[in-house]
This record gives C-alpha cells, structure tokens and sequence, in this order.
C-alpha cells in the first residue's frame, strides 16, 4: 500500500509541573514523542475527518497542526515514505528508493533487494528476508536521541515491518511487526510477553470471525458502491470470516490491535516516565 501525502502527527507529552500565574515557563525536552503514520490519510481527508476524531487523535490537535503537509519525493511507496519521516532526508539520501529493487552486483540470482533487509546476513532469501534498518543510510529521531542519551528509549510497532523498521531506525529497543503467526521482532531476539498476549488476542477474533461492523450514522450517507472492473467496492463493511486472517489484516481491527500493543508497550518500557526523551513510533496501515 502507498503512503500518500500520509498525515504525520507529532506531540510532546511534557512535565506535569505547573508553573505559577505570570512565572515564565522553563525550556524542557518532551518525555515521549508519539510519532503516527497513516497509510492513504492524504491531507484532505484529514481535514474532511478531523472534527469528528475522539480521544487520542482529538489530543493529539491540540497543539501546533499543519494539515497541509506533503511528501516532496515521488516514491511514496510504503517503505521510501516512512524513511522520511523521522530523518528528515529524502529517499536519495537514506538510500530507501522503493519497496524493492534489483542490485546486479549481488550474489543472489534473482538479484531482488527487500528494503528492510539485511542482504549481508546468508540466511537471508528474497522469499524470507531477515528484517533490518542495514539498508536506511541515515539516522532517525529515535537514533539521534539515544546517541545523545543513553536513556531515552526507541520502540516502533506496525502490521507492516517497513514501516516499524524505517520509522524506528538502527538503535530500536522494541519493534513489533504482525507475521501470519502473530506480532513478532527482529531474528533471534525473545517477543514480549504483550506482544504475545496482542497476538493471542487477534487470533482469537481471527478464529472466530466477527460481524460486519457499524458505520457511524454521519459518514453512512457518503458510502456507494463503485464497479472497478466488475468487483463492486466502496460498500464493504469488515465482516471477518471464520478464520480467514486477511479479511483481519485489511480492516480497521488490524490497526486497532498495533494501536492496543503500542499502548502495551508504553506501559512494559515505561515510556515518557523519566527525564530523558522517548520516542514510540506506531505504523497504521490496514
């Protein structure tokens, strides 16, 4: 899927401390940077949505919004897209030109790169690539802030590995990503115990199926069915089929369990707790 013009949401969780009436408010770095990503959230959906976000995302606008915001490279295939974010740097910098490309140089026959891919490492396929930042030739935020503190922490969480990996970077404590088997991380590291407990729960629902689910009754009147090339779209409703994990991947219950785990995470890695900044990066991309 590609990451068009996607919405970047960015806000500082700072001191609770309250300075008193007229008292100038002291300089201090946030404790937790929450970093989202939203695969198709162009800016003017964004806007035609944003009155009616609750909670979190309401929050989130509180502060600082520029809804207008846009990526200025043309690849914006998932993984170039979320190489930018939290570098800075265009795709001709960090080196993350597409999803995939062909190096004639390597050894591999059929020559295929995976962006988030460790091609040096010999267990490594084009069918099965170990997950790895090796190929993002520079530093994200997470990264930066660990090289100037020791302390702060860096943890990334989405249903697609390039989009956890290119938006945590190379110096990732925790990054989640979602495997057919459930949520899982980077080759040879444990899988946390609420990572374990998130994907018990997705595949239970995966296994039991659920119903369709309920369109909120101020956007049912812009729902119609489209015929793209005799396959009736637009009117979909996320009704899930007893065991079949796509119809889970492709709907909002995906997403929804990236954002229960990353709020786990928040929780097991004490996230904004301490002085030193934190940076949780969350990819949604069903």
């Amino acid at each position: 899927m590609r990451l068009s013009r996607a919405a970047l949401l960015l806000t500082g969780i700072l001191s609770l401390a309250t300075p008193a009436l007229g008292e100038p408010t002291p300089a201090a770095p946030p404790r937790l940077i929450v970093a989202i990503s939203v695969d198709q959230l162009s800016a003017d959906l964004f806007a035609h949505y944003r009155r009616r976000f609750t909670q979190g995302l309401a929050r989130l606008q509180d502060g600082a919004v520029f809804p207008s915001g846009f990526q200025s490279h043309a690849a914006t295939e998932t993984c170039p897209g979320h190489s930018t974010i939290l570098t800075g740097v265009r795709p001709a910098r960090s080196g993350i030109i597409a999803n995939d490309w062909y190096e004639p140089a390597l050894a591999r026959a059929d020559k295929h790169v995976y962006c988030a891919e460790d091609v040096t490492n010999p267990a490594s396929t084009s069918d099965r690539p170990v997950v790895s930042a090796r190929n993002l030739n520079a530093r994200t935020l997470g990264d930066r802030l660990k090289a100037a503190n020791s302390a702060s922490k860096n943890v990334a969480v989405s249903y697609k590995d390039r989009a956890a990996v290119m938006m945590g970077g190379h110096a990732i404590d925790a990054a989640y990503w979602w495997r057919p088997a459930g949520f899982t991380t980077f080759e040879g590291l444990p899988v946390s115990p609420v990572a374990v407990a998130a994907s018990r729960t997705a595949l239970a629902t995966i296994a039991k199926g659920a119903p369709a689910m309920p369109v909120p009754a101020w956007c049912a009147s812009l729902g119609r069915r489209i015929d793209a090339s005799g396959n009736m779209i637009g009117d979909g409703r996320f009704a899930l089929e007893r065991g079949k994990a796509q119809g889970f991947t492709t709907s909002p219950r995906m997403d929804a369990a990236v954002a229960n785990l990353a709020v786990a995470l928040v929780d097991e890695f004490q996230l904004g707790r301490d002085a030193a900044p934190d940076v949780l990066s969350v990819g949604l991309s069903a």
